[in-house]
């Protein structure tokens, strides 16, 4: 680099300026300079070099002059990025001590760099953390308030405000903050999901679905799953609608909504629910009914079986008995297809033709579920036929009801989440949008849980109500601390059946007959029994 530079610049220099020496030497001459009364002679060389000086020194002198205007402002912006370089400093030990958990010092090294940068938004941004790393929430949402100020920094300064509105449990405020800055940048996931989940828990079902396009558009759901989560959304706004009595026109709100959720999502439950009861409310008993055979064959289900019990009509139980056969010939060799078969058997007092259908259902129930005992669901049918066929009270009634009680609970809308029922009416068999207790969006599935509303489902529409009599004898079998019943075998029923035995605990089935009447149950339990029962 340096002989590069002699190269370059002094060694062209130095010829020249003995080139010019050389010339003048060669071209001898003078210069006569007369000013004031002075006459001054000298050799042309002498002048050259005597302007060269001159210029030097004007050179000097204007640098010189600059130099001593030019100082304070130098020195000012020396002092500038002395105190920024010791602000950054303690912004850094800040940050570090945020990262650490040291509350204390966060807060002085914040005070520092306040007091050395100003309030720049990585100043802020440390007090806030530090505001909110020593408990001082209110100090933290004044800071975060002041981020929103500056557009590049708002999304940040509404963030904030976000998660402190929800760690102090004000949705409100959080909907508002999640909505601006959903607003201020549509790209922002965690901006579109919170508004969307408080838009979904509030009610605000219309524009839940706009910061569902917001969440897919920023990638925070893959397609498939928005597409999924519309079709609950939609299927969500007609059970409200039918839920509550109204026109023709709410109604035919709720097909339209109904319908593009099956659209969206054909195996969506709730959903062809939502559009059958619609449409029953519009007199299209028919196109109901048909709605369900469309997808019996692959996606056969309890609750869309009971609405079709429903749907067909028929002029008398016989006739309707008749008319779901149509539906159990699709899928012959699924459980909810004799199900139902059973129900509008019994419905029609037809007892053997329900007895082979709940054989058949027991044994397609034990090849499912791995397991020899019966549900609660089916145990209650045969009580029903036992009931029906051989009178109330019955043995056999009173021993399949006592089965019941220790049998696997029914199939229900669970909450994967937390394990809690759905309570959605039976607009759609109990399912809802959000679970009741954690407020999951569309996290109801259908799998076993709790057997009380499956059994008040039945009850109203194909099961008539227990007598008193048998939900007293239920509540005294329930009482009764008696072990677990061992498994019921799945062989033949035979006319006139007393329920199942059960080994060595067969006595166990038919103790409410023969027990002591101090050993009877207390009159809550027979009530808790009953309403199991009803």
């Amino acid at each position: 680099m340096k002989l590069s530079r002699v190269l370059l610049f002094y060694l062209p220099l130095l010829a020249a300026l003995v080139g010019a020496a050389l010339y003048f030497a060669y071209h001898p001459g003078g210069v006569t300079l007369q000013w004031l009364g002075y006459r001054l002679d000298m050799h042309v060389g002498a002048a050259v070099f005597l302007i060269v000086v001159a210029y030097l020194v004007l050179q000097f002198v204007w640098w010189l002059v600059g130099l001593v205007l030019r100082s304070p402002r130098s020195f000012s912006m020396a002092l500038s990025n002395s105190r920024k370089a010791k602000g950054y400093r303690a912004l850094t030990r800040g940050l570090t001590a945020v990262a650490a958990g040291d509350a204390g010092e966060a807060r002085r090294q914040a005070k520092i760099a306040h007091d050395l940068l100003g309030e720049p938004p990585l100043t802020l941004l440390l007090a806030a953390q530090a505001a909110q790393l020593a408990g001082d929430e209110a100090s933290a949402e004044r800071y975060f308030a002041h981020l929103t100020h500056a557009p590049e920094t708002a999304l940040l300064g509404l963030r904030g405000l976000t998660t402190g509105a929800l760690k102090r449990g004000d949705e409100t405020a959080a909907l508002t903050h999640a909505e601006k800055a959903m607003a201020v940048a549509p790209q922002a996931a965690w901006a579109a999901e919170t508004a969307h989940r408080l838009q979904v828990k509030s009610g605000k079902l219309d524009l839940a679905k706009d910061s569902l396009n917001h969440l897919a558009r920023a990638g925070g759901m893959n397609p498939k799953e928005a597409q999924r989560r519309r079709a609950a959304l939609l299927a969500e706004q007609a059970r409200r609608i039918l839920s509550e009595p109204g026109n023709a026109e709410a109604t035919g709100k709720a097909q339209a909504l109904s319908r593009e959720a099956v659209k969206l999502a054909s195996d969506l439950v709730p959903a062809r629910l939502a559009l059958g009861r619609a449409l029953l409310r519009q007199g299209k008993a028919r196109e109901a009914a048909r709605l369900i055979e469309q997808v019996w064959d692959d996606q056969p289900h309890a609750a869309l079986g009971r609405f079709y019990l429903e749907a067909v009509g028929g002029d008398s139980p016989l006739d309707r008995a008749q008319r779901v056969q149509r539906l159990v010939k699709q899928n012959p060799d699924h459980a909810e297809s004799h199900r139902i078969a059973a129900d509008a058997a019994l419905t029609a007092k037809l007892w053997g033709e329900a007895r082979r259908h709940l054989q058949r259902l027991m044994e397609l129930e034990q090849e499912a579920g791995g397991e020899s005992n019966p549900t609660a669901d089916t145990c209650r049918r045969m009580a029903r036929l036992e009931g029906g066929e051989h009178g109330a009270g019955s043995s056999g009634e009173r021993q399949w009801l006592d089965a019941a009680v220790r049998a696997r609970a029914d199939a229900d809308w669970i909450c994967e989440s937390c394990g809690t029922p759905g309570a959605g009416g039976s607009e759609t068999a109990g399912w809802q949008l959000c679970c009741p207790r954690c407020d999951a969006i569309d996290s109801l599935v259908w799998r076993a849980g709790s057997s009380s509303r499956q059994a008040a489902l039945e009850g109203g529409l194909v099961l008539d109500h227990a007598p008193m009599e048998s939900a007293a004898l239920l509540a005294a079998a329930g009482a009764a601390s008696a072990p677990p019943a061992g498994p019921m075998p799945l062989g033949p029923i035979p006319h006139g059946s007393t329920g199942p035995q059960a080994g060595p605990h067969a006595s166990a089935a038919q103790a409410p007959a023969a027990r002591e009447p101090a050993e009877k149950a207390p009159i809550g339990a027979s009530v808790d029994a009953a309403r199991r029962v009803n």
